[in-house]
C-alpha cells in the first residue's frame, strides 16, 4: 500500500493530465514521471475514474509507489476528457487538484490516432474512409472534440488551477512547456527531463524486416496490405481535408472561444 507523509492524504491526486488521445500524453506523462517531486504510476492510463472506477480506492492506490517527501501525486489519462462523469468524480475526491488537457487541431489528431493503431495491424481501411460509419468517426474524429468538456472543466474549476497544454507549442518548443508545467505544479524547474528532446509514442507506420515478409506472405495469398507507407508519407488527401475541416469547423470555433485564443488557423 503506498504511504504518503506529511499527513498527504492516500487517494489524493495533485494534477491530472486530461488528454485526449495523441495530444503529447505519453510525453507530458514521461516528462513528469522523470522528476523527483513526482509520485506517478509506472504507466500513464489508469483509467480508474472512468473505466476502473469499480475496482475501488485501495486498487487505485496500489498503482502508486510509496510517496516521499515532498512530492506530489500526478494521473494522467487521455480519456477523461470525453467523459464528464470521470471528471466529476475526480472532482468529488481531489477538490484541489490541477488539471491541463492537450489542444491540438482535431483533424491532425484523429490521423495520427488513426496511424497509431494501423501501424499495428489492426485496421485495414484507409483514413479517407473514416466518415464511412458513425463507429469509425467516434473512434478517430469525436475524442478531438473537447469543447464542451473543457467549458464544463472551466466552470467548476478555478482557472488558476488548468494550464492547456498545446501541441504545436510542444513541437515548437519541448523545453518551455516542460518548464512552464513544472511552474505550474509548484515543482523545481530548472529540472531537465530526457524525455522533453525526445519524440515518444509517435504514429507511424512500423517497418521491420519481420513485417515487410509477413506483408509479402499476406499479400502472396490475395491479402491486402493492413498498413502502408505511401499513404502515411502522403498524409490527408485534399478534398477528404476539406471535408474534414468543415465538418470540424463548429468544434474549432467553439473551442477557440472557450479557451479564448483563435485556433482557427487550423481550417486553412
Amino acid at each position: 500500500m503506498s504511504k504518503t507523509p506529511d499527513n498527504h492524504e492516500d487517494h489524493i491526486i495533485d494534477y491530472f493530465y486530461l488528454g485526449p488521445p495523441k495530444t503529447a500524453s505519453t510525453w507530458v506523462f514521461e516528462c513528469l514521471k522523470e522528476h523527483p517531486q513526482i509520485c506517478a504510476t509506472d504507466h500513464s492510463e489508469s483509467n480508474y475514474f472512468d473505466v476502473n472506477f469499480h475496482k475501488g480506492p485501495q486498487w487505485y492506490e496500489d498503482l502508486y509507489p510509496e510517496m516521499q517527501k515532498g512530492q506530489i501525486k500526478i494521473d494522467c489519462t487521455p480519456s477523461y476528457i470525453n467523459s464528464i462523469q470521470a471528471m466529476e468524480r475526480i472532482l468529488t475526491h481531489n477538490p484541489n487538484a490541477k488539471f491541463s488537457f492537450g489542444v491540438r487541431n482535431p483533424v491532425e489528431r484523429a490521423f495520427s490516432g488513426y496511424w497509431h493503431v494501423k501501424r499495428l495491424g489492426h485496421i485495414n481501411y484507409k483514413f479517407k474512409d473514416i466518415l464511412d460509419t458513425y463507429v469509425w468517426f467516434r473512434a478517430w474524429v469525436e475524442p478531438g472534440f473537447i469543447s464542451s468538456h473543457v467549458a464544463w472543466l472551466h466552470q467548476h474549476v478555478p482557472s488558476e488551477n488548468i494550464l492547456p497544454i498545446y501541441f504545436d507549442e510542444v513541437k515548437a518548443d519541448a523545453t518551455k512547456t516542460v518548464k512552464d508545467l513544472y511552474g505550474f505544479l509548484n515543482i523545481d524547474e530548472n529540472f531537465v527531463p530526457d524525455t522533453a528532446s525526445k519524440k515518444v509514442n509517435v504514429a507511424r507506420p512500423k517497418f521491420t524486416l519481420i513485417s515487410r515478409a509477413s506483408h509479402k506472405a499476406y499479400e502472396a495469398i490475395g491479402g491486402k496490405r493492413l498498413s502502408g507507407k505511401k499513404e502515411y508519407l502522403d498524409g490527408i488527401p485534399d478534398d477528404f481535408r476539406k471535408r474534414l475541416n468543415d465538418l470540424c469547423r463548429p468544434e474549432i470555433e467553439a473551442l477557440s472561444e472557450v479557451l479564448q485564443r483563435d485556433l482557427t488557423g487550423w481550417l486553412k
